[in-house]
């Protein structure tokens, strides 16, 4: 299992030894937050200690209890914010590169 998979595992409090089943549903999870973490604010580095990795990990935690809905109006401030410093950032690189 690789490090963000245990990450996840970690964050979600599972100390037990889990089955096939509950691995591939957690796996499942993690793919699906990431896709739509990456789909709302563009390409994420959940390798380190970032703000995408955090918002991945509470997507992983209302995604396991059934609750997207909970996750998106909690969380959509801090998804728009991240879209708004991507955008700044992708404005000022193409400002500095025309100079």
């Amino acid at each position: 299992m690789n490090e963000l998979f245990e990450s996840v595992k970690n964050y979600l409090d599972i100390t037990w030894d889990m089955n096939t089943g509950e691995i591939e549903r957690l796996s499942g999870i993690i793919k699906r937050g990431k896709t739509f973490l990456e789909g709302k604010i563009g390409a994420c580095d959940f390798t380190q200690e970032t703000q995408e990795k955090e918002l991945l990990l509470d997507y992983c935690m209302y995604a396991r209890a059934g609750q997207i809905d909970e996750f998106m109006e909690n969380y959509r401030q801090e998804i728009t914010s991240l879209q708004m410093n991507r955008w700044r950032k992708k404005k000022e690189g193409e400002t500095s590169a025309e100079t």
